[in-house]
């Protein structure tokens, strides 16, 4: 994902998106019910916005595990 958003966007603003990536990450791991519930197929799942991603998780025993980060154009339930 950072090599080719370095090649389409610059590196400087590669290196910023992949930045605000991990913090989104960090924020998740300190608060892991922040992001929105919605029921997908087989279980719920919890979805949180990030840039133009969505970053698709669930939280077993207050651990976040981390499903999917699609772009947000993609269709998540579709691909869980």
């Amino acid at each position: 994902m950072a090599a080719d958003g370095a090649i389409r966007f610059g590196f400087v603003q590669s290196e910023v998106y992949e930045q605000d990536m991990v913090a989104a990450l960090d924020r998740l791991a300190a608060m892991p019910y922040m992001a929105a519930e919605r029921q997908a197929s087989e279980r719920s799942v919890r979805l949180m916005p990030c840039g133009s991603h969505n970053i698709l998780y669930v939280v077993e025993n207050e651990d976040v595990i981390v499903l999917r980060v699609l772009h947000g154009l993609q269709n998540w339930f579709d691909l869980l």
